[in-house]
């Protein structure tokens, strides 16, 4: 199984410094995020030239590009914000053909207008789900333009918070384009960081969800009614288990690990999961 990293989460003064530092902490695959060179996650337009720069840096470093990040607010309460941030969305879409890559990351969003990553009450109303369809109707029809598949991951902050609401959108949409981005430490609620709820959590993700997934994050929780995220390792999530279950529904993709808290983490949350990895895969 490969290695992978969330491009944001390590900070370079060019591409080519950055990819190479990339592959000396050990990965060979990236989700790539445009904030990596400079300016904007969602750009209003990306130069041509610029992404086959990020390709073919990618590449001269031993890197893949497996996914590229193309998240907005899918259900900001403000309907002018979410036709912004689907039309960046295209702009990523349409980038994705000069970087080899068919795969765009998505979040649901929150009814919080000011930070998507913070949960508001509304967000469970059955207006922020019917507008996050709309939303989500329309990237998909833009997938089907670019010839893409999209991802959505679990945010307990956001619309799709459960593995369970997770299962109804795939099951509404029916559509090949549709996959899921498993992480597990996104599927527990405030109040469920807790040892004896791992292995449940976990199974019931993939029950529902482990046919669709397209690829694997590697990030941890720490134990605690709050929701505190960390790097492989360093929580509780169990990452034997969560390994058993990638295999026994036959994925075959890489771990991409995410929620690297400092630099210095890297080194222990890569020693860990190729641990892991090696006894268990």
């Amino acid at each position: 199984m490969k290695l992978g990293m969330y491009s944001i989460e390590i900070k370079r003064s060019s591409l080519e410094v950055l990819f190479s530092a990339i592959r000396e902490k050990g990965f060979t695959e990236v989700q790539f995020d445009f904030l990596s060179v400079g300016g904007e996650q969602l750009p209003a337009s990306i130069d041509p030239a610029l992404s086959r720069e990020i390709y073919q840096t990618a590449q001269h470093n031993g890197v893949d590009i497996v996914a590229i990040n193309g998240t907005y607010n899918m259900i900001h309460p403000d309907r002018e914000q979410r036709n912004i941030g689907l039309q960046r969305f295209e702009v990523i879409a349409e980038a994705c053909k000069d970087l080899h890559c068919h795969f765009i990351t998505l979040c649901t969003g929150s009814r919080d207008p000011q930070n998507m990553w913070r949960f508001h009450d509304g967000n469970n109303t059955q207006a922020a789900w019917d507008d996050m369809m709309n939303s989500m109707e329309k990237v998909l029809e833009i997938a089907e333009r670019y010839d893409l598949t999209l991802g959505i991951e679990c945010e307990a902050s956001n619309c799709v918070n459960s593995a369970k609401k997770a299962r109804r959108l795939l099951d509404e949409f029916q559509s090949r384009r549709l996959k899921i981005i498993m992480d597990v430490a996104n599927l527990f609620q405030k109040g469920q960081a807790k040892k004896e709820y791992v292995r449940p959590i976990i199974d019931e993700a993939f029950d529902l969800l482990g046919n669709d997934i397209y690829i694997a994050h590697g990030k941890d929780i720490k134990e605690g009614n709050k929701l505190h995220f960390t790097h492989a390792g360093n929580g509780i999530v169990d990452f034997p288990y969560y390994l058993e279950k990638l295999k026994e529904y036959n994925y075959t993709g890489g771990m991409l690990l995410h929620g690297i808290e400092s630099e210095e983490d890297f080194k222990t949350s890569v020693d860990f999961t190729r641990s892991v990895i090696s006894d268990n895969w």
